[in-house]
C-alpha cells in the first residue's frame, strides 16, 4: 500500500454558520456539498468544503450538547492542522483586514518556513505556512 496523500480533515463545529464565515469567507474554502447520512434524513451530517486540489475539510453538525475540548497540548491527541498558503505576508494581512486574529505573529521557524497561527471558532489552531526555498520541508535537514 501507498498512501497518496491526506484527504481530508474532520471536526465536529459548534456553530455551523460560524465555521463554515470562518473557512470560507475568512480562509477562502468553497463549499463542495452537503452530505446527509441517507436519503431519509432531514438534517445535513456533513459540510464538505474544498481548499485545493482533491483536499477537504469536513464540517460534522452536532446536533446534541457537547463538552468544550480542554487545551489539547495537556493530552495526546490531535495538535492542529497547517495550511500551506502562496504568499503568507498576504494572508496575514487578510486575516487582520477579515478579523481574524493571529495568536502569534509571523515568524520564520527553525524548519526556515514562515508561519503564523490562527484559531478556529471551535478553538481548532491552524497553523498557516509558507515554504521557502530553505524549507526543511522541501530540502530535508
Amino acid at each position: 500500500m501507498k498512501v497518496l496523500s491526506l484527504a481530508h480533515a474532520g471536526m465536529k463545529v459548534k456553530d455551523m454558520d460560524k465555521s463554515l464565515a470562518f473557512y470560507c469567507d475568512g480562509l477562502g474554502f468553497k463549499r463542495k456539498f452537503t452530505l446527509y447520512r441517507d436519503e431519509s434524513d432531514k438534517l445535513p451530517w456533513i459540510e464538505y468544503l474544498e481548499f485545493g486540489d482533491q483536499q477537504f475539510v469536513e464540517l460534522f453538525y452536532s446536533y446534541e450538547e457537547r463538552k468544550e475540548h480542554p487545551n489539547l497540548k495537556e493530552y495526546y491527541s490531535l495538535y492542529h492542522i497547517a495550511l500551506v498558503v502562496d504568499d503568507i505576508h498576504e494572508a496575514a494581512a487578510q486575516f487582520k483586514e477579515k478579523g481574524i486574529h493571529m495568536k502569534t505573529d509571523l515568524v520564520l521557524g527553525p524548519d526556515h518556513t514562515w508561519q503564523l497561527w490562527i484559531v478556529d471558532p471551535d478553538g481548532n489552531e491552524i497553523e498557516i505556512m509558507q515554504y521557502t526555498e530553505k524549507s526543511f520541508q522541501l530540502v530535508g535537514k
